[in-house]
């Protein structure tokens, strides 16, 4: 048995040798094992425990979860391949696996939404048939995996299928060509290509990733171009990675049916079940007043509503505009409060010398009155929060046209509210409530049967409607401080 065991591990640090594993980190920052870890796999002395063997060969598979073991740990258990010893080391994966191994409070401390971990429910029946459950079981995880997969086979194979004298031109034909496809799918560069031949539209393709890469923009296909392939690959790697670690902070399922607001593709989804949701666009707040990663629920819907404005708005941006143009808060519907105590005395807008105040001295509250140019629009989900923030309507759409949607001061707004408002109501028996609502011109509070589940959630890399990862912009600059960890 000890023979075996040891023979497993050379055969890893064989791969390790090779780079299919990375040493990224120091062992002491990747095994942070206390004396007696929190998580404790079964004895070989149980008639079910994973063997040291399994619990080795499980551990090799970490590199599929974007977890790089340093290799020095690896050398440890080659030289000391003791059960107690093997025990310790995949007590500490698994936790990483299960929870993460980042503490969120420090890479990302503005992440509020709670997770659900599986050892504390596993630990007790940890055997061989239960560790593939410890990895997160949301479907997007998965999809993670297969394209991380696919990008480390690129990187290995790359060579073989793109030798250093090859030059693809305009109409040349090679099978590489397909496997060209795919990586340029994959890498979120294209969405379809030719397959019979290197086509215009390859080289279109590729003068992008010539210009991102300094490289003289001729749409050909040589060995510096292959390159930056590389190069634009193992970012990816590394952006997969960070994802990867925010889903293992995620809960292990979501609710049927959950709004789900993704903040860095600009998308609100309502999501009936896994693989059958309704997208629409979405307006995220600005970078200096970012929409914050929560979750929270619906529990009603607001129509013609009046927009209470927070403090941080009418005290900066309104305030700015009231010095510019006085006559600009009556015009705007808003209006004016003495204090925000309740029963404030009602001032005439008019009245007031805005020039005369500063963010810090500002005493006014603002409140605007439903119509056609309220921020918030027709209708609001009422999910009460610690933030205020909620999903709305607004009074710009055609602000949804814009590719890069950063305008709210941190509320979501959604295109086709009402289209949304009326699948939530229509799962709640409630369809003519929704049939309704929008022909009244009062403001009125129409409460859910049942709350529905809203997250707000932080990705830069997430699956499209297809399966697909596409790759977004970090509107937010979120992914550095776990990039350099991870």
């Amino acid at each position: 048995m000890r023979s075996s065991l040891f023979s497993s591990l050379m055969t890893i640090l064989s791969y390790l040798s090779s780079g299919l594993f990375t040493a990224a980190v120091s062992a002491e920052e990747w095994l942070s094992v206390p004396s007696e870890p929190s998580v404790q796999i079964k004895s070989e002395g149980h008639s079910e425990a994973a063997s040291s063997q399994q619990l080795i060969s499980w551990m090799s598979t970490a590199s599929q979860h974007g977890i790089d073991i340093p290799q020095s740990q690896w050398l440890q258990l080659a030289t000391d391949p003791s059960e107690q010893n093997v025990r310790k080391v995949a007590s500490e994966f698994a936790a990483y696996l299960d929870t993460g191994r980042l503490d969120r409070r420090v890479y990302q401390p503005g992440w509020k939404i709670a997770d659900s971990p599986a050892l504390p429910v596993l630990q007790e029946h940890m055997d061989s048939n239960s560790l593939d459950l410890i990895e997160p079981k949301l479907p997007q995880y998965g999809l993670f995996k297969k394209t991380l997969q696919r990008f480390y086979n690129r990187l290995e194979t790359s060579g073989d299928h793109f030798p250093v004298d090859m030059v693809l031109e305009e109409g040349d034909r090679h099978p590489s060509i397909l496997i060209l496809n795919q990586w340029l799918i994959d890498l979120d560069l294209a969405d379809r290509l030719p397959a019979g031949q290197y086509s215009r539209s390859h080289m279109s393709v590729i003068k992008k990733l010539q210009k991102q890469y300094r490289i003289r923009s001729d749409g050909f296909f040589g060995q510096r171009t292959r390159q930056a392939l590389v190069a634009l690959t193992l970012e990816r790697i590394k952006v997969l990675k960070v994802n990867m670690e925010r889903m293992r902070w995620m809960p292990r399922s979501l609710p049927y049916p959950h709004v789900l607001v993704d903040i860095a593709g600009f998308n609100v989804a309502w999501v009936t079940s896994e693989g059958r949701q309704k997208n629409y666009r979405a307006i995220v707040g600005k970078p200096s007043k970012q929409t914050p990663v929560f979750q929270e629920s619906i529990e009603s819907i607001t129509v013609n509503p009046f927009w209470r404005v927070p403090s941080s708005i009418s005290s900066t941006s309104l305030l700015q505009k009231a010095k510019k143009d006085p006559g600009f808060l009556k015009k705007e519907g808003f209006s004016v409060y003495a204090s925000w105590k309740a029963g404030a005395r009602k001032l005439d807008p008019d009245s007031i010398n805005w020039k005369k105040y500063s963010r810090r001295s500002f005493p006014y509250r603002l409140e605007q009155k439903p119509g056609k140019v309220n921020r918030l629009g027709k209708y609001k989900l009422d999910s009460p929060n610690a933030y205020s923030i909620y999903l709305h309507d607004t009074d710009k759409p055609e602000l949804f046209k814009r590719s890069v949607r950063t305008f709210s001061s941190g509320c979501t707004r959604v295109e086709n509210i009402e289209h949304l408002i009326g699948n939530i109501l229509k799962s709640q028996g409630m369809g003519h409530e929704a049939r309704s609502l929008g022909s009244t011109s009062e403001t009125g509070k129409l409460k859910l049967r049942k709350s529905v589940p809203l997250y707000f959630v932080y990705f830069t890399a997430w699956p499209d409607s297809n399966g697909r990862i596409r790759f977004r912009q970090d509107v937010y600059k979120l992914d550095d401080a776990l990039l350099a960890k991870l």
